[in-house]
């Protein structure tokens, strides 16, 4: 059942797109899911972000004013959005919340680990990643929710042809990166989810950018 929904037939992306993933938080040192819900950047977060807008300075075109800004509106990414900005020297202002790019809603199993979660629900994570069509969180967002909203702004980010910036999540940036490729479901969230390195995309291509 893992296939890509066959009204998502997206247009390759002519400019790059900068897919950056926000810097670690307190659960994520717990592996805790955080979906909707949110967790600040820790001191190495916080690194990390300062580290991937000075990587990203050296890639972008140096006007700035030719680039757009995209971010998930969660305050984890727009705390990491605004280190990023310093360090190219734009003003905050310049960001743009688009809430197509949060995390994926985990529902119920949202501020708990996976070993909690087992707990309850033996094997949900295996079948999660077996079948994320199919399986999912209780009262969370299903994959091909994800997948349609995570398609509606790319296909937006495509039509512009402008270089684009997203700073985002691990799995909502993965599908979006998944779908920039006409990756499958199970494919696309095996992709990598960095917080030390960023994406370019471009043309069904990607390119991994070390920043640390």
């Amino acid at each position: 059942m893992d296939t890509l929904a066959p009204h998502l037939q997206l247009p390759l992306l002519e400019a790059p797109l900068y897919v950056l993933r926000h810097g670690q938080t307190a659960w994520n040192v717990e592996r805790r899911l955080q979906g909707a819900l949110n967790s600040d950047l820790t001191v190495l977060g916080r690194e990390q972000a300062s580290a991937a807008g000075r990587k990203l300075a050296t890639v972008l075109p140096h006007d700035r004013q030719t680039v757009r800004f995209l971010r998930s509106p969660l305050g984890r990414t727009r705390e990491t959005s605004l280190l990023v900005g310093r360090e190219l020297g734009i003003d905050p202002t310049d960001w743009q919340d688009d809430p197509r790019l949060a995390e994926h809603g985990s529902g119920a199993w949202e501020g708990l680990t996976w070993p909690e979660i087992e707990r309850d629900r033996p094997g949900a994570y295996a079948d999660w990643r077996r079948d994320p069509v199919r399986h999912g969180p209780p009262g969370g967002e299903s994959h091909r929710d994800l997948e349609r909203r995570s398609a509606s702004v790319l296909a937006e980010i495509a039509a512009s042809r402008t270089c684009t910036v997203v700073v985002g999540h691990g799995v909502s940036g993965a599908v979006l990166r998944g779908l920039a490729q006409g990756l499958h479901a199970s494919e696309a969230l095996s992709l990598d989810k960095p917080q030390t390195a960023f994406f370019r995309l471009r043309a069904g291509c990607e390119e991994r950018i070390e920043a640390m």
